[in-house]
């Protein structure tokens, strides 16, 4: 039994750091594609949508009409959180300075943790608590000096990406038998749906622009996606939310390499705090014991 919960544990681990990875790539890509944030959000909604579709209905021989037919709210809760933080993140982005989206973001694994909480009365561990607020402490010193500007607002907005994202995560803990796949699918639509009313009229972006939006859309966000929600079926959501703060790290490296903006000296300390907390956190998740009635 132990056995079988430890192999469980290491799959959730690497594949929620496989989902952190792949997401840090999201920033890097938004900035090449050099179009508005609504169109980013609308394209990368859509193409979301095409291969997790593909892929749910080779492997199961179904779609996401019948998944929700089948798994009703839960499933449709779960895709449309997905939806609101990636757009609610790409509104944030638009109103205020990045900066301050991506400290907020740092607010994740507190929101996971209280979400666990109300859903599934997991306590929070003192040393999970001291990993959330290392890794924190990380994404301070990586964004200290660009913290402040912005409108309320756009702050606001981006407060609540977090607040999304972490209860998202503590939901699928919960429910953990819904289609991953499908509240990807959901999220894609929710996302593209909200962003269509600000994207009229429609307008095709250029081709290079929409190779990286497709790159984007069609492997990024789904994909990372994907890989965190099936992490949170045997890991706590506040765990997961931490793993998905090397996105934080990563993120400004990818931009320094393949756009050539060199980050300050901040961002390697910062960084080193975040992947300190990350590791630990990791090593930890790994031999976790399991919990009773989680759901």
């Amino acid at each position: 039994m132990e056995n079988k919960t430890e192999k469980s544990n290491i799959a959730g681990v690497l594949l929620s750091l496989s989902g952190a990875f792949i997401f840090s790539f999201d920033t890097v890509l938004i900035r090449l594609a050099s179009v508005s944030s609504w169109q980013v959000a609308f394209w990368r909604g859509l193409f979301v949508i095409i291969p997790i579709s593909l892929i749910l209905f080779i492997t199961e021989k179904t779609t996401v009409f019948a998944k929700i037919k089948q798994q009703g709210f839960p499933l449709v809760l779960s895709g449309v959180l997905w939806g609101i933080s990636g757009f609610l993140f790409v509104t944030a982005v638009k109103h205020t300075i990045a900066a301050n989206v991506l400290v907020m973001i740092s607010l994740a694994p507190f929101f996971a943790a209280i979400a666990s909480y109300i859903f599934l009365k997991e306590k929070i561990k003192k040393g999970t608590l001291f990993l959330i607020i290392l890794c924190a402490v990380g994404v301070f010193i990586i964004f200290y000096g660009d913290i402040g500007r912005g409108t309320l607002f756009g702050n606001f907005i981006g407060l609540l990406v977090p607040v999304t994202t972490g209860t998202n995560l503590a939901w699928m803990r919960k429910n953990k038998n819904i289609s991953r796949m499908g509240a990807v699918i959901i999220g894609g639509f929710t996302t593209a749906f909200i962003s269509s009313f600000f994207t009229l009229p429609l307008t095709v972006p250029p081709a290079k622009s929409l190779i990286y939006l497709s790159l984007l859309g069609l492997i990024v966000v789904p994909f990372a996606q994907l890989f965190l929600s099936i992490g949170t079926r045997s890991l706590p959501a506040s765990k997961v939310a931490i793993m998905m703060m090397i996105e934080t790290v990563l993120g400004p490296v990818w931009v320094w390499l393949f756009i050539g903006e060199i980050p300050p000296a901040r961002t390697f300390l910062g960084g080193a705090l975040i992947l300190t907390g990350v590791t630990i956190n990791s090593f930890q998740s790994v031999n976790q014991k399991p919990e009773a009635k989680n759901g």
